[in-house]
């Protein structure tokens, strides 16, 4: 809405003879306090007046003026109220929903945004699913902001739990004949995992076992590495499932496997050439001593040669800025990460990358409602056990309401609503927040979950299909109901609501946008007919509802969730 407050600025200026940065101008907290509302404080100082006799005097002045776009003007204490003409504010709102121009506010950035970050040999959970939704919603946002968005995934191929799963594996099933069971080969080799960790609390003397195995996948010994390839591809058939059931999509793909190669190279020279002080031999082991930064101590290359996350994750920062020339690199990873990411940070300004922009996106974790998960305590809910259980209890209430649908359109709704219920309610938390994930409410077409947006376009979709074709022509200035007035405000505030997502990397703020649009959609179907002998204020209550839909259905894109056009 930028192109009406550049008028609307245009317009004071003409009047009161000053000139109004655009940015001053607020959104009042209620519809019938105006349009906008413009703080008169830098204005008052300027003057050298009582900011408050200068709003009573700058509303005598417009409302004894004319003006193309405002109706009147009210003083409230220090701030302006200006009120626009319905038929200009109505059409200018509506209409701008037909296009939904991008506008970043300035130039456009080359970011990174690195996420998901799964560990093969484990299965993908509703812990990862919170990572997955945040990362594909911000991305879509800061797309949709024009900015030059790569989204980038970096599996974590290799490792300790690597080594504990192949331990175990081995020792479980020596011959190689493996008892899957019902279970995905992904799932399984969970459990192998979750197995492996109980093993070795009960007994911490078969570390030296994993500690072997780990150093065999270092030294690339055949056997495990041949054990290590086939698991691995379990794992990313896995995953790839899943991500193609989010429609969550990758433009790059990082490995720990490759940039510990990497990584070991990098340490070792700048340990030969003393490039980073900091970075040095200790005990036997390579460390990074950011004491003086208040950052600590970070463990790179253990004693016994075993490689730690740092020494993978500096190749890997250095690649992103050097291969693909970003602007920003952004990583999207849980709190407990934070001091990590912090040392990381300074170790890539000690390398000589202090100019270059690094933003860690921090997110809390997943709970159920009896309690956290974790994949070394082996009680994770797999996704697609999660997924399958909703998407099984909404087919029946599908099949329920529809007994004339196709199988098709069933399993289709069923998808979508089960698809936006996991989506929404791990995106309408605020990212600093834990979630407590309960299926049965978020797969509620009451309260503040995906099914009730959902709910909320077909909805309208049922009053555009029971309206048929509308006049072409359209009386703006018939929107004067209170109910109208706040749908319309509320739309007009959707650019505004998509920026302080980028801005914040917090899609928790659409998402609370959209409930409240939907409800303002409701109260104003509840209170008025739209469908109705007066033909003209049928359709202009139409392109509102049109208006509506539109807005919606491109957030919840934003959202990465998939509409629908019946439930």
């Amino acid at each position: 809405m930028s192109t009406i407050k550049h008028q609307l600025a245009d317009e004071l200026k003409k009047i009161l003879k000053i000139v109004v940065d655009i940015t001053l101008f607020t959104d009042p907290p209620k519809a019938d306090l105006g349009e906008f509302a413009l703080p008169l404080f830098v204005f008052a100082k300027e003057m050298k007046k009582n900011p408050n006799e200068l709003a009573t005097e700058f509303a005598e002045k417009i409302n004894a003026g004319t003006s193309k776009l405002i109706l009147n003007a009210e003083a409230a204490g220090p701030y302006l109220n200006l009120y626009f003409k319905p038929e200009v504010w109505n059409a200018a709102v509506i209409t701008h929903t037909e296009t939904l121009p991008t506008d970043s506010g300035g130039k456009p950035e080359k970011i990174m945004i690195e996420y998901s970050q799964p560990n093969t040999h484990k299965e993908f959970h509703v812990g990862h699913l919170r990572n997955a939704c945040l990362g594909a919603s911000i991305v879509n946002i800061l797309r949709y902001q024009g900015q030059e968005v790569i989204a980038a995934n970096y599996i974590g191929d290799t490792g300790v739990h690597v080594a504990k799963c192949l331990w175990w594996l081995q020792k479980k099933y020596p011959d190689g004949n493996y008892d899957f069971g019902h279970k995905s080969k992904g799932e399984f080799l969970g459990d192998i995992y979750a197995e492996a960790v109980r093993k070795l609390a009960d007994n911490k003397d078969l570390e030296s076992e994993v500690s072997a195995i780990h150093k065999q996948l270092e030294s690339q010994n055949p056997e495990i590495t041949n054990l290590w390839q086939k698991t691995k591809e379990w794992s990313m058939a896995g995953f790839n499932l899943v991500y193609d059931k989010l429609n969550v999509r990758f433009d790059e793909w990082f490995w720990e496997s490759e940039e510990e190669i990497e990584g070991k190279e990098l340490i070792f020279d700048i340990l030969k050439k003393g490039t980073v002080p900091q970075i040095k031999e200790s005990e036997g082991a390579v460390i990074a001593d950011l004491k003086e930064f208040d950052l600590d101590v970070m463990v790179l290359i253990k004693s016994d040669g075993n490689v730690l996350y740092g020494t993978k994750d500096l190749p890997l920062g250095k690649k992103k800025f050097d291969k693909f020339n970003i602007d920003k690199s952004v990583y999207i990873v849980d709190n407990r990460q934070s001091l990590y990411l912090k040392q990381i940070f300074k170790l890539l300004d000690l390398l000589g990358y202090e100019n270059k922009e690094k933003l860690h996106v921090a997110h809390d974790f997943v709970t159920l409602p009896d309690g956290a998960m974790g994949s070394r305590k082996g009680n994770v809910v797999i996704f697609w056990d999660l997924y399958n259980a909703m998407h099984e209890k909404l087919t029946t209430e599908t099949k329920e309401r529809h007994s004339d649908w196709t199988n098709e359109q069933i399993e289709k709704t069923a998808s979508q609503v089960t698809l936006a219920a996991l989506k929404f309610w791990m995106l309408k938390y605020e990212n600093n927040s834990v979630i407590i994930f309960d299926m049965d409410k978020a797969m509620s077409v009451e309260g503040a979950t995906g099914p009730y947006l959902l709910y909320t376009v077909a909805r309208i979709n049922s009053v555009l299909k029971k309206a048929g074709q509308i006049s072409s022509k359209v009386d703006y200035s018939l929107l004067k109901e209170l109910e109208e007035k706040d749908v319309i405000k509320i739309i007009s505030r959707f650019d505004n609501v998509v920026k302080l997502s980028a801005d914040k990397y917090q899609p928790s703020f659409l998402a609370t946008y959209l409930l409240e649009l939907a409800q303002a959609v409701n109260s104003f179907y509840h209170q008025h007919h739209v469908i109705s002998s007066d033909g003209t204020l049928q359709a202009v209550r139409i392109k509102l509802l049109q208006a509506a839909k539109t807005t919606l259905e491109k957030g919840l894109n934003l959202l990465n969730i998939d509409s629908v056009e019946e439930m």
